[in-house]
């Protein structure tokens, strides 16, 4: 990902994958190293062991923002975390460093290069609390048949995409939607792929 005046670095993977780690790392092979947190659940004070926050002292003096400043009360939503984010990483490269997105949530980081997600004008989206995204998470992680309901419940269209057997596929569309507060199908008609961020590219 580049921006017209430097680089920013991503870190995708599953939970777990070491993306924190890793992060840290680059620290020592390139100068400036400062990460951006995009997970959903880390951007919340408390909650350390279960969203399996990096510790202070692993941290190694890298700065890291956007991790444990929201209030677990307070709604955040992709638009919240794009409006927080993009002025951040501007921040690093003006003063030239390197900005590292670290991102348990993947659709966190779409909404930095598809702002289609936090368009004002499209409509029926709605945008979850930490109580919502916990609840669907849950159920994302529950039997087959009560994820699939839960799917055809809320976005009918996706789940006619899938077998009613595929827990995997159910589990994505239910985390999608339990993270961003956007229907799945939405996101899957290409829409989102036409734009970008002003001044970025990808």
């Amino acid at each position: 990902m580049e921006s017209g005046r430097g680089k920013v670095v991503v870190v995708m993977g599953a939970t777990g994958a070491g993306k924190s780690r890793l992060a840290v790392d680059l620290a020592a092979h390139f100068a400036g190293v400062e990460v951006v947190n995009a997970d959903s659940m880390q951007v919340y004070r408390g909650l350390d062991i279960l969203t399996n926050k990096v510790p202070l002292h692993e941290q190694n003096g890298v700065p890291h923002h956007l991790l444990s400043v929201i209030d677990p009360s307070v709604e955040f939503t992709c638009r919240d975390f794009r409006d927080h984010a993009v002025p951040i990483i501007q921040d690093i490269l003006d003063r030239g460093g390197l900005p590292v997105v670290v991102g348990g949530t993947n659709f966190y980081i779409q909404a930095l290069v598809s702002p289609f997600l936090i368009d004002d004008t499209v409509q029926d989206i709605q945008e979850c609390t930490l109580s919502n995204h916990l609840d669907e998470m849950r159920l994302a992680n529950d039997d087959e048949a009560s994820g699939y309901e839960c799917l055809k419940e809320i976005d009918p269209v996706a789940a006619q995409r899938i077998h009613p057997n595929n827990k995997r596929q159910i589990k994505r569309y239910l985390e999608l939607h339990a993270t961003t507060g956007t229907l799945p199908s939405l996101l899957f008609q290409g829409e989102a792929a036409k734009v970008r961020i002003s001044g970025y590219s990808f």
